[in-house]
């Protein structure tokens, strides 16, 4: 078989014809044959440059879309549009956190803040009523009054009005009182009026930027921009993510910034030049060892007076009648306590502080409104002024304020009411002091927290842990609601300042099927029945209070007794807070015993 040629390789006779072929060629058949070679080529090159151009055009689209994915937004967010103000509005920061539900208002230059948020936020000794045409302001010694025609500073207004007729405060007015710090972005030049209040003085994260940088709507390269920070600028740090930072810049702008256009944070720790008011208390040089003593008349109160003290065995060294009775809508009151009485327990070295309460005429919870009375500026100067004339004519060491009963809507008027009274007292060297239910949220309009400030001395009643109305029967007060009082005011006062009311009474409690009642009884006249029913009581470590019960034929008898012991435990627990003192409700209800247990000053 013949041997086969591979395909596509030419055989040696016809490579030597064709290069004889060439060799024979005119020079004039051989520039012919390279043309032809040229355009064969050229032919071939033009697809060729077709396709790289396409392939070039495509490669740039592509690019394109790639490059307008990935690369950082310009659009910039209209600071006006992004705030949400316009003309005289400023929006307002409290702690670097946007408070969208008010503005402020900018007038001449000035910051106005609204008088609720104020009040809410900053701080709540602003005190203002609708057709008193007064701002008050009350310090220690000082009740400021800013009204129409004394209202201008050199800052500006101390207040403008409202459409509703509420003022608003300036802030350098605000700041006068109040320990914040404040920046203003309120100019003309300022595209969006903007201010910065705080009040907290924790440590500040600062960084500056390595080069130039933006400030982002949000996280993200394309959220729109905000503000430009130029390099070396110095920014605090709010919050740091993985890649980006939440940072406000010297121009109140707050954004974001990518982390690497960021140095090390540094802390700044802040510190406060305000001078805040200093609160003189009057204090007793000992233990306040406090008795009330309930009185309807004056004679009653002067003759009773004797035996009541003689039966406390020299422990107590505060007396208190309840002898300032309010009994009309126009805060009228019957005042059964003159200078016989006074100068009788002086002579028996006791001190005088006379109640004032809200309760005890048929006229007082019925009609008289502790929130419309006073609310307004003239009717407590009226009531403080009759009260410190009464004082200085009978010879009062101080008063005890008693007001029961008030809705959360009077917290306001009777938180200034006691406000400008603790300043008359001071200032006429008498003692304050003032009588508060054991604290719950719904009896926080009392404001512990002022009384602390404002009052020498804050009683806690410790007492009526169950009581009239109450679902169930149980004790007036257990160890356990003792300690509670005591604990939860604690929160908001000096322990120096505070002082245990006790229970000298306690209750019968009376069921019947799915009926309760129960009749409230001084230790003494308890004893008596538990005796008189033959009721065995047994110790209850739990309430730290004797227990005893008997089913009568008729129905349960339970009675959670209060006598020296259950005292001793509440004494002691008194002790134990160091607190300033006790007060037992009331006199002549105790057994002379009892005070053997409430000796704080070492008498006995």
């Amino acid at each position: 078989m013949a041997e086969r040629r591979p395909r596509g390789r030419e055989s040696r006779r016809t490579q030597r014809n064709k290069e004889y072929m060439i060799e024979a060629m005119t020079p004039e058949e051989e520039e012919r044959l390279a043309s032809r070679r040229r355009k064969r080529r050229g032919g071939a090159l033009l697809p060729m440059l077709a396709v790289l151009l396409i392939v070039v055009l495509s490669g740039g689209l592509f690019g394109g879309v790639i490059a307008k994915k990935y690369a950082p937004s310009t659009e910039r967010k209209d600071l006006n549009e992004w705030f949400e103000v316009s003309g005289n509005e400023a929006r307002v920061y409290l702690n670097d956190a946007l408070d969208r539900e008010i503005v402020a208002t900018v007038s001449g230059g000035t910051v106005y803040l609204p008088i609720t948020w104020v009040s809410t936020n900053l701080n709540k000794r602003f005190y203002w009523q609708n057709g008193d045409g007064q701002l008050i302001y009350t310090l220690p010694d000082e009740v400021v009054r800013y009204t129409e025609e004394s209202r201008e500073t050199d800052g500006g207004a101390v207040y403008l009005l409202d459409e509703s007729g509420n003022p608003l405060i300036n802030l350098s007015t605000i700041e006068k009182y109040t320990d914040i710090r404040t920046d203003s972005f309120t100019s003309e030049a300022d595209s969006a009026k903007r201010v910065f209040i705080y009040n907290d003085w924790s440590p500040i994260q600062l960084v500056t930027t390595k080069k130039a940088a933006q400030i982002r709507t949000k996280g993200g390269i394309k959220a729109p921009i905000l503000a430009d920070a130029a390099e070396g600028s110095e920014l605090k740090v709010l919050e740091t993510m993985d890649k980006w930072s939440r940072v406000v810049s010297s121009e109140g702008v707050i954004g974001f910034v990518q982390n690497k256009y960021l140095n090390d944070p540094s802390e700044k720790t802040l510190a406060s030049s305000f001078e805040a008011p200093v609160f003189r208390h009057q204090e007793l040089p000992e233990k306040v060892v406090m008795g009330w003593h309930m009185v309807f008349s004056k004679s009653a109160a002067n003759t009773t007076l004797e035996s009541y003290v003689e039966n406390t065995k020299g422990v107590m060294n505060v007396i208190c009648p309840t002898g300032i009775q309010i009994r009309d809508a126009e805060g009228n009151y019957e005042n059964y306590i003159d200078e016989t009485y006074v100068n009788s327990a002086h002579e028996k070295g006791l001190q005088v502080w006379v109640m004032i309460d809200n309760f005890n005429q048929p006229g007082g919870l019925k009609d008289f409104s502790t929130k419309e009375y006073f609310a307004h500026a003239e009717n407590r100067q009226s009531f403080i002024d009759r009260l410190i004339a009464d004082a200085v004519q009978y010879g009062y060491d101080g008063y005890n304020l008693d007001f029961e009963g008030l809705p959360s809507d009077a917290g306001p008027s009777y938180v200034q009411f006691y406000r400008e009274l603790s300043v008359a007292c001071r200032q006429n060297g008498l003692v304050l002091s003032i009588d508060n239910y054991v604290p719950y949220h719904f009896n926080d309009h009392y404001d512990l927290g002022e009384q602390g400030d404002f009052a020498d001395y804050v009683v806690i009643m410790g007492y009526d842990e169950h009581t009239t109305g109450s679902e169930e029967a149980g004790s007036v007060a257990s160890i356990g609601y003792t300690r509670y009082g005591i604990e939860e005011t604690l929160k908001h006062v000096a322990p120096e300042h505070l002082i245990n009311g006790i229970p000298f009474f306690t209750r019968v409690w009376k069921s019947s099927g799915p009926n309760l009642s129960s009749d409230a009884m001084g230790i003494i006249d308890a004893k008596a029945y538990v005796e008189a029913q033959g009721i065995e009581l047994k110790w209850n470590v739990e309430c730290g209070q004797y227990y005893g019960e008997k089913d009568t034929g008729t129905g349960m008898r339970r009675i959670w007794m209060e006598d020296e012991r259950s005292i001793a435990e509440k004494v002691s627990a008194i002790k134990e807070y160091k607190l300033a003192g006790v007060a037992g409700w009331r006199l002549q209800y105790e057994p002379s015993d009892v005070w053997d247990e409430m000796d704080l000053n070492g008498v006995l």
